[in-house]
C-alpha cells in the first residue's frame, strides 16, 4: 500500500471519536460569546407581555402580537431562509392574527379559531413559494424555516387567554419575571467553567425567581411559582441556545429575534401549567 494513500478509520475508531464528541463538544464562537442585547431584550419583552395583559387582555393580546412581529421581522433572516419577505408574511399572518383572533374570540375555549389563522399562515407560505421566480434556491430549508417560525408564533398565542381567566393575569406576571431573571444566565456563556452549567442556572433563576414571585402574588401561589417559573426559565434559555450558533445573531436583529422567540415559546407551556396549578 502507498504510504501517501489515506487510512480508512475503523468503526470502533469513528465510534470512539463520536464518543469523545458527545462527551467533549466543539462549540463555535458565536456559543461561546456574551449577549448582553438578548438578555436585556428578553427582560424587556417579558415586561412589556406582562404589563399589558395587567392592563387589559387586548393590551396582553397586543403585546404578544408586537412580540410576534419582531419574530417575523428576523427570524427568515437568523435561519438563512432564501426567501425571506415571503417567509416574515407567513410567520407574521400568525403571530398577528393569531392573538388579535384570540382577544376577539367571545367565550371559551378561547383558541378554538387559532387552526384557522395557522391553516391561512401555512397556506400563505406555501403560495409564496409557487409564485417566487428566482429558481427557489434551498426550497426545503426555506419552507422549514418558515413552518418553524410559524409554530413558534403560534405558540406564543398560549400567552392570551391567560389574561381572561381567573389567575391567569398574575401567573403571565409571576412567569414574566421569571423570564426576565432566569435570561441572566446566557452571560455565562463566557465562562468555560460554568457553560455546561447554564440550563441548570436558567432553570435554578426561574425556579426562585417564580417561587418568591408567587409568594407575594397570593393567586399563584409558592408551589406553582417555582413549577411555572423553571419551566419559562428552561424552555427560554434552551431556545436562546439553540439559536446562538447561528452567524446572524451576532447582529442586532438576530439578537431581537432570539430573544422575541423564546418569550413566545414558552406560551403554550405556562398555559397548561396554570390550568393544572391555578385553574
Amino acid at each position: 500500500m502507498d504510504a501517501s494513500e489515506p487510512v480508512s478509520e475503523s468503526r470502533a475508531a469513528r465510534r470512539a471519536a463520536r464518543e469523545e464528541r458527545r462527551r467533549n463538544p466543539i462549540l463555535p464562537p458565536m456559543a461561546t460569546e456574551r449577549r448582553f442585547t438578548v438578555v436585556v431584550a428578553t427582560a424587556v419583552l417579558a415586561g412589556l407581555l406582562a404589563v399589558g395583559t395587567v392592563a387589559d387582555h387586548a393590551l396582553g393580546a397586543a403585546a404578544v402580537a408586537w412580540i410576534g412581529l419582531a419574530l417575523a421581522w428576523g427570524w427568515p433572516e437568523l435561519l438563512g431562509s432564501t426567501s425571506r419577505f415571503g417567509s416574515s408574511f407567513a410567520i407574521g399572518i400568525a403571530g398577528v392574527l393569531g392573538p388579535v383572533t384570540v382577544a376577539l374570540t367571545p367565550d371559551e375555549p378561547y383558541l378554538r379559531h387559532v387552526p384557522v389563522v395557522v391553516a391561512a399562515a401555512v397556506l400563505a407560505m406555501f403560495l409564496h413559494q409557487l409564485v417566487r421566480k428566482d429558481g427557489r434556491p434551498r426550497l426545503t430549508q426555506s419552507v422549514a424555516a418558515g413552518a418553524a417560525g410559524i409554530a413558534i408564533a403560534t405558540i406564543g398565542v398560549g400567552w392570551v387567554p391567560l389574561g381572561r381567566t381567573s389567575g391567569g393575569t398574575e401567573v403571565v406576571v409571576v412567569a414574566a419575571i421569571a423570564l426576565a431573571v432566569s435570561a441572566a444566565a446566557d452571560l455565562a456563556a463566557g465562562l468555560d467553567r460554568v457553560r455546561p452549567w447554564m440550563v441548570g442556572i436558567a432553570i435554578g433563576l426561574g425556579f426562585f425567581a417564580g417561587g418568591i414571585s408567587g409568594l407575594v402574588v397570593d393567586e399563584v401561589g409558592v408551589l406553582a411559582g417555582v413549577v411555572i417559573g423553571a419551566v419559562a426559565g428552561g424552555v427560554a434559555h434552551v431556545m436562546r441556545r439553540v439559536l446562538c450558533v447561528l452567524p446572524p445573531i451576532r447582529g442586532l436583529r438576530g439578537q431581537l429575534t432570539a430573544a422575541a422567540a423564546s418569550v413566545l415559546v414558552t406560551g403554550v407551556p405556562v398555559g397548561v401549567l396554570a390550568t393544572i396549578f391555578v385553574g
